[in-house]
């Protein structure tokens, strides 16, 4: 068996790895890296060679940067099957969509904006007409379902507990007529939090495993400290007749804030206030998460009884543009979740342009604001931040709560991963900045694993036949 790592190699996006088992060839992933413009599209122009030939892929989740280079795959000529849980299908469906219509609209700009007249058009990587084709492809897989890939090697996903539907696989195959078996995490959620289950404990100790390492050296706050501080955010909005608005990721983020207010509604801890999520893309997998009730944890379950997971808080989602300029029509006291996190762009800024200088309302951040970001300026503590094209005195109260992350943290991973820390298995720590990667793959040596190396991308292994490794060092025994 050989692997490739083609992404999400020392840096926490782009994830996709290349296995090649008894003559099959099966990515764990295709998804697409974000950062600054011109390094993300040298990145997500690049496919492994002779991706049409690879016989499946095997989708881990459907947040953007594990899916999103699926239509790049298709157009490449990949015809073969995606498999995924039935949520994830749902999941990446919306990002797709998303992801398609914002790359049109953003070239489209370009082109009109910057490309000198002789130039040649930018084209995006794909666009909204390319996405069915993907959709075709997908082929859900319930959890714990064994799935025969031919040759003699299957696989089988189990929750993850990262966002709806995410989950981990286990590949299973012989060669030279010793079974094997390997472990992809994906991205590992946190334990305990909101609507999901746990993640599902790994069945037994694996001969290999590819880790995320995403905060594999950090400890999140306790998720126990997050309803609190929440509760006692909107209280203090209440009191004030304000406006709390919340800048937050669409898939996921939004859905546990809506979890949190439905619970203070139903233990009758606040009154019934106006709730609005202003977010199409947020809206839609509020739906989702709606929909698939059976990734709920046993507390959601007991929660929400007979109710829709969101319907005792009676929120309302803003698809249109028109419905999201009616919010401001609303007086306090009201709640207020939209896109983006960063308040860089989206809806959010709208909702901020009004609050920011009132101070009754609150902006409440649910966790780390990336730097040089209007999010950051606001959640530093800057007295004068730019809107748009005008600046404002922030009079408003500006609070974070942490704890929230949807990805594990460094001792929840050892804690998750434990069957794994045997001298008999081989770790390769990915999806991760080499800080973060470097002192996991460390914390594995020292918790017991064999071996642990932090690969680079378009370096390769071969399984088995490496000696042994030392925390950090990257082998190429097969490059290419």
């Amino acid at each position: 068996m050989r692997i490739q790592f083609c992404g999400a190699d020392r840096t926490v996006t782009g994830s996709s790895h290349l296995l090649e088992v008894n003559g099959l060839r099966i990515f764990l992933d295709m998804g697409m890296y974000q950062g600054a413009r011109d390094e993300a599209r040298q990145f997500n122009q690049y496919l492994p060679a002779d991706v049409k030939s690879a016989d499946a892929i095997l989708l881990t989740h459907g947040h953007l940067d594990h899916c999103g280079k699926l239509p790049v795959a298709l157009r490449a000529g990949f015809s073969g099957p995606i498999y995924c849980t039935p949520a994830t299908a749902e999941v990446a469906r919306i990002v797709l969509e998303d992801s398609a219509r914002i790359q049109q609209e953003d070239v489209e700009y370009m082109n009109r904006r910057t490309r000198p007249p002789q130039d040649p058009a930018d084209q995006p990587l794909y666009g909204p007409a390319d996405v069915p084709n993907v959709l075709k492809r997908f082929r859900p897989v319930n959890y714990r379902q064994k799935t025969d890939l031919g040759k003699g090697v299957s696989f089988t996903y189990y929750d993850a507990g990262h966002i709806l539907g995410s989950a981990y696989v286990i590949v299973e195959w012989s060669e030279q007529g010793r079974p094997h078996t390997l472990l992809f995490t994906g991205d590992i959620g946190r334990f305990d939090t909101p609507i999901l289950r746990d993640p599902f404990p790994l069945p037994g100790p694996v001969d290999q495993v590819i880790t995320e390492s995403t905060y594999g050296n950090v400890s999140h706050g306790p998720i126990s400290d997050v309803g609190p501080q929440f509760l006692e955010a909107v209280k203090t909005v209440i009191a004030r007749k304000g406006r709390l608005v919340v800048p937050s990721f669409a898939i996921g983020r939004t859905q546990t804030m809506l979890w949190y207010l439905q619970k203070f509604i139903v233990e009758k801890q606040i009154p019934q206030i106006p709730v609005f999520v202003d977010s199409p893309m947020g809206c839609e997998a509020t739906a989702a998460y709606s929909k698939f009730t059976e990734n709920y944890d046993d507390e959601t379950r007991a929660l929400i009884g007979t109710h829709d997971l969101f319907g005792v808080s009676q929120m309302t989602c803003a698809v249109s543009t028109q419905q999201s300029r009616q919010i401001n029509n609303t007086a306090g006291p009201c709640v207020i979740i939209a896109s983006s996190p960063t308040c860089e762009f989206g809806r959010v800024l709208h909702h901020l342009e009004r609050s920011v200088e009132n101070p009754n309302d609150m902006v409440l951040f649910c966790g780390f604001i990336p730097p040089n970001t209007l999010g950051r300026r606001l959640q530093d503590g800057e007295k004068r931040v730019r809107i748009f094209d005008r600046w404002y005195d922030v009079r408003c109260q500006v609070r974070t709560i942490h704890g929230l992350s949807a990805h594990a943290d460094g001792d929840e991973l050892l804690r998750f991963l434990k069957p794994t820390l045997v001298g008999q298995t081989e770790a390769y720590v990915v999806h991760g900045e080499v800080p973060q990667s470097e002192a996991f793959a460390g914390r594995l040596i020292a918790a017991g694993i064999g071996r642990a190396t932090v690969p680079a991308m378009e370096s390769s292994a071969v399984a088995y036949t490496a000696p042994s490794l030392r925390t950090g060092e990257v082998r190429r025994t097969d490059q290419e």
